[in-house]
């Protein structure tokens, strides 16, 4: 039920076109459990002018249509916490699509790692990836239940929008000069 009234709310500019074409930004992460909501947190932080740019899809904790934000698409961005035992607010950058043929986990290292794997890797073999994906990652330190990041990862949301946005602004560039 979850998955359906997800899909319901997802409005896609590309949905329509015959081909894929343009930038999906996906968030995963509960914005109920702390730092867990970071993703979603820099989606809406994303300026005006390269929100207009993209389809947003906020999965919450819930990866499952997964798929289906990304069968539309040339390019995904895909944003989650992760757990790599580093500073919190550190990025991880990872080009998914080059790494999905290997045979052995993904090692994203979100802290949705797993079902986000499957989930990509079963959209592969029905031939649904857009050429390029990327993991965006953001470590986070505290996932206790609370609808507000922790001040150490507030503090740095800027600097993490920033980073945001530039691999956005790279992408769209890319994706208007290949058209």
């Amino acid at each position: 039920m979850q998955g359906a009234r997800l899909l319901s709310n997802m409005e896609c500019k590309h949905k329509r076109l015959s081909e894929p074409n343009g930038l999906a930004l996906i968030t995963i992460g509960n914005s109920l459990r702390g730092d867990g909501g970071v993703a979603a947190a820099l989606s809406h932080c994303l300026p005006e002018h390269l929100a207009r740019e993209v389809c947003r899809f906020d999965l919450g904790s819930y990866s499952g249509v997964l798929q289906e934000c990304l069968i539309y698409h040339k390019a995904a961005i895909i944003i989650d916490s992760t757990s790599n035992d580093t500073a919190p607010g550190t990025v991880s950058i990872v080009d998914v699509s080059h790494i999905l043929d290997q045979t052995e986990l993904l090692n994203l290292r979100s802290c949705h790692g797993f079902s986000l794997s499957e989930e990509m890797r079963s959209a592969k073999k029905r031939g649904r990836l857009p050429k390029r994906i990327i993991f965006f990652g953001v470590e986070i330190d505290k996932t206790d239940w609370n609808d507000k990041l922790s001040p150490e990862l507030e503090a740095k949301l800027p600097k993490l929008v920033n980073k945001l946005s530039f691999l956005v602004a790279k992408v769209v560039e890319t994706l208007n000069r290949d058209a």
